[in-house]
């Protein structure tokens, strides 16, 4: 079996389209529009009957900005295997795009086997020359609109799943939205299912007054620190407001590290939501609370995650809860947040188990 050969700018544009697309299925907006001509081409390639054609018309513009010394007329070398087109299929398959079609490599769909140098983009005149050539004439700065562009309408066509069918206020009442929302925080997630939930009430709740709420890979602020908490909160693009979530125990002993972040990012009050804080000697009367914080000379917010939720489904409509809890489902559906499919299981299963004691009642 011939060694697969492997291009770092073909790589790095798989990893290029495929952060793009997560940042428009997060809602971030264009920056800007390719030129109406070449708009108009783009759609064209998007509407292709052939789901191949649409995603190497994805690649091709990727790539057109990683290696701005490529003619746009032979392919790539390496864009075929698992470091090409069936990394960026795999990636699409993931994130639940209907675009694509699940294909798996759109190089050998288009007949293209092997690396074949013979092949000449500017010949094919059903499917690639004109926007080939839009993409050889474009300047840098134009062959990010296009890729870009592209992306966003990849974005567009994502298929959400809802646990939670359409049900009135009459089904789902605070009774009975405690309960699901209790069932959901039991869950052994490793604090993903726990994190995406509060991260999705808060922004359906935080919607209402024109917040945006940002959610974050779990375990990715920690990691890398380059960010101000599991959760951050923005108002007219400046963050106002950071949240930790977390059900570990050991979470008390970084508290001072809270306080620098709010230093770091210019915070006046940062919200810890933590797992038995009521049940906590140190932290349930608010005499004892004062103590505690003390040291630390900073506002620090620290309440019981069972208390945040009480609140969500008291306060939230019927449509805002669903919204909720569906959103908080498609975070972990997510490749840059999760996309673990225990979790998913998890999830529908609990929700599942509530949708048939409904029924039965």
């Amino acid at each position: 079996m011939p060694k697969e050969v492997r291009n770092a700018r073909v790589e790095k544009a798989v990893a290029d389209a495929l952060t793009a697309i997560d940042g428009y299925i997060e809602g971030r907006a264009l920056s800007g529009l390719p030129n109406p001509k070449n708009r108009i081409i783009c759609e064209k390639q998007v509407e292709h009957r052939a789901a191949s054609v649409r995603v190497a018309s994805l690649f091709f513009a990727w790539y057109a900005v990683a290696d701005p010394g490529w003619d746009c007329d032979v392919l790539p070398i390496g864009y075929r295997g698992r470091f090409g087109d069936k990394l960026l299929s795999t990636g699409l398959t993931q994130r639940q795009l209907t675009f694509h079609k699940a294909i798996t490599a759109f190089g050998e769909n288009l007949g293209w086997k092997g690396n074949k140098l013979a092949v000449r983009l500017s010949a094919d005149t059903d499917r690639f020359a004109e926007f080939c050539k839009v993409l050889a004439e474009a300047k840098s700065d134009e062959r990010l609109r296009i890729a870009s562009y592209i992306a966003a309408k990849f974005a567009e066509s994502r298929q959400k799943t809802r646990p939670i069918p359409p049900i009135g206020a009459d089904v789902l009442t605070f009774a009975q939205a405690k309960k699901l929302l209790f069932d959901l925080l039991e869950l052994n997630s490793e604090g993903h299912i726990q994190q995406f939930l509060i991260s999705a009430l808060l922004k359906v709740h935080r919607l209402r007054y024109g917040y945006e709420i940002r959610t974050h890979h779990p375990h990715a602020a920690d990691k890398y620190d380059e960010t101000a908490g599991d959760i951050e909160e923005f108002h007219e693009g400046e963050l106002v407001r950071a949240y930790e979530v977390t059900v570990r125990t050991d979470w008390k002993n970084r508290v001072a590290d809270f306080g620098a972040k709010m230093d770091q990012y210019g915070l006046t009050k940062y919200v810890i939501m933590a797992a038995d804080v009521n049940s906590d000697h140190e932290l349930a009367e608010p005499a004892q609370l004062i103590t505690f914080l003390k040291p630390f000379e900073r506002d620090l917010a620290i309440v019981d995650i069972d208390d945040v939720l009480v609140v969500m489904a008291a306060e939230l409509s019927a449509t805002e809860l669903r919204s909720a809890v569906n959103l908080a489902y498609d975070y972990l559906c997510r490749p840059n947040l999760c996309g673990r499919s225990d979790f998913q299981a998890l999830f529908r299963e609990v929700v599942g188990h509530w949708l048939n004691n409904l029924e039965s009642e």
